[in-house]
């Protein structure tokens, strides 16, 4: 019983993961953004920095802990340069806080990565939701919005449950791929997971600017609001490249509610 215990709970504040060698894979990364309904050749030699996220993601699994139920909440990546397709990153990471959620608590983790000659491409930090007894009064948090009315549709895309399921066949979450399972998580019918967005959302970017190299710098924050369900259709809506500031951005289904949304301090294209 203890051991099951530990294993469902969440790793405590001030947890460090074990450092860890990560790559993207060409391959993967083809097959993967297939299953978004991406083109793959948007992004030339360079890898989708989400790929990383998703490293973020199972380091809680692979310190022994579960990821069944998880519900991404918040991204955020801090890229400085391209990140070559099949090159080796070692990756560390810790628990930096924990929050309590109507749902369970939220984790909050920071992570960096590093090339075999010690420079730091690229940091990232993610939020995510452990099931459990909740708090109905703990705050929920939200990424600044801005109307619909005030960005324009610049791509759109249809989930296929066949596709979701197997875009998260190796994070053994099942709410991506069994409808029984995500009821018991509350959801109507599987989930795509949440990083389906950021490949979305970043493809959508790089299609627009007319490039096919990629995202070689990124300083921006996606939040996940709503459930994207495994047959969805879904338009990217920006803020106009011209207004100063931030970019803004969301996925939005056809009921007109954003999935997510994203803020973008600053990008750069291959």
């Amino acid at each position: 019983m203890t051991t099951t215990a530990q294993s469902e709970a969440p790793p405590p504040v001030g947890f460090k993961f074990e450092p860890r060698d990560v790559a993207v894979e060409r391959s993967r990364q083809r097959t993967k953004l297939s299953h978004c309904g991406v083109d793959p050749d948007l992004w030339g030699d360079v890898a989708d920095p989400t790929f990383f996220a998703f490293f973020t993601i199972m380091a809680q699994r692979w310190s022994g802990r579960s990821i069944n139920g998880n519900v991404h909440m918040t991204q955020v990546y801090r890229l400085a340069s391209a990140l070559p397709l099949d090159a080796p990153l070692t990756m560390t990471g810790v628990v930096s806080r924990i929050d309590r959620h109507p749902r369970g608590s939220v984790v909050h983790a920071d992570f960096a990565f590093r090339d075999m000659a010690g420079k730091e491409p690229m940091t990232a930090s993610r939020s995510s939701l452990n099931p459990g007894p909740g708090d109905a009064s703990a705050p929920r948090n939200a990424l600044a919005a801005r109307s619909l009315d005030t960005m324009g549709e610049i791509s759109r895309t249809t989930l296929v449950p066949d596709r979701v399921a197997a875009f998260s066949d190796e994070a053994e979450n099942l709410i991506h791929s069994d409808p029984a399972t995500a009821k018991r998580f509350g959801f109507r019918a599987p989930i795509a997971g949440g990083l389906m967005a950021s490949h979305i959302m970043l493809g959508a970017l790089i299609e627009e600017a007319g490039g096919a190299g990629g995202v070689t710098a990124l300083n921006g924050e996606i939040a996940f609001l709503r459930p994207m369900f495994w047959d969805e259709r879904l338009r990217v809506f920006a803020s106009d490249v011209k207004d100063a500031g931030p970019r803004f951005l969301a996925l939005v289904g056809d009921d007109d509610k954003p999935r997510c949304r994203a803020t973008i301090d600053s990008i750069t294209f291959g």
